[in-house]
């Protein structure tokens, strides 16, 4: 006895109810795609933030202020000029009186890299009477060259560093051992790229050619996406550079690409951090 076939009605209705899942996966499929994607995304915006504010937090936390010789040397609220600490040596012998140059050990040798003539300049740290704190002070001075041989005593090499830009009568006071710390002048800012959009770059100043071209650190980054403010000891605002305590970084990051807004989402993804920096020897007063 032969079995019933199928109308095509009934062909027609399965057809429809395949369809329908079929389409229902797919979109199912493309959703959940979508969804990786754009959390992927999230969590790169989100290490681009804390990547920024952990390279400002790093630049800016050795910065010393108040009577000590601020570091900050223009404060705005999308930049921020400094003296970045590159390299920490120390002297193999007091210098010689009248003469405008030091020696100190190339090892041992601290920081981000050796001292360069051509983009460094130095503090140089002058004890005077060795029983009284009060009269310690850091010298600033340009580096006119460096050369390495054997100016220390023993078979360890030095370094001879010639300075501009200082009294060599000053350096009188500096005993064997003093510290000396190489710094460069840079800048943090917030730019616009050719593209439109925004970055956290850096400059450096560079001798005899001024400013280098600004090179990009993290973002992409909303239009207002580095925000910096000062506050004094008191915890007030302050446009002053010296009297500068604390310096509150927020930075705000932006996804590359716009995503079709889904449930609770606002298009591109975005995401913040705020933290705070305390300069050395300008202590902030508490609050109430």
């Amino acid at each position: 006895m032969g079995g019933r076939g199928f109308t095509l009605i009934e062909l027609t209705v399965v057809l429809l109810l395949l369809g329908v899942l079929a389409t229902a996966t797919v979109r199912l499929l493309i959703q959940g795609q979508r969804s990786y994607r754009e959390q992927v995304e999230r969590v790169q915006v989100q290490g681009n933030v804390r990547t920024g504010v952990a390279i400002l937090v790093q630049e800016l936390r050795e910065l010393g202020g108040g009577s000590s010789g601020p570091d900050l040397l223009d404060i705005l609220p999308e930049s921020i000029t400094y003296r970045a600490m590159r390299n920490a040596q120390f002297l193999c012998r007091a210098p010689n009186r009248g003469r405008p140059e030091i020696v100190v050990w190339s090892d041992p040798s601290y920081g981000l890299r050796q001292l360069d003539s051509d983009r460094d300049s130095i503090l140089l740290f002058v004890e005077n009477d060795p029983g009284l704190r009060s009269d310690n002070m850091w010298y600033t001075a340009g580096v006119g060259s460096v050369s390495r041989g054997s100016f220390c005593p023993g078979p360890a090499p030095g370094l001879r560093i010639r300075l501009t830009g200082i009294n060599p009568m000053l350096i009188a006071g500096v005993q064997n051992g003093a510290p000396v710390r190489g710094f460069q002048v840079t800048r943090l800012l917030l730019y616009r790229d050719g593209g439109g959009q925004y970055w956290i770059g850096l400059r450096e100043w560079r001798q005899p050619n001024g400013w280098s071209i600004t090179q990009p650190i993290v973002g992409p980054l909303v239009e207002n996406g580095l925000r910096l403010s000062y506050l004094n000891q008191q915890g007030e605002t302050t446009a002053v550079p010296q009297e500068v305590a604390l310096v509150e970084i927020k930075v705000v990051g932006v996804s590359e690409r716009r995503w079709r807004p889904l449930a609770g989402s606002r298009g591109q993804i975005h995401d913040s951090l705020t933290t705070h920096v305390a300069l050395r020897n300008a202590r902030r007063n508490p609050g109430p």
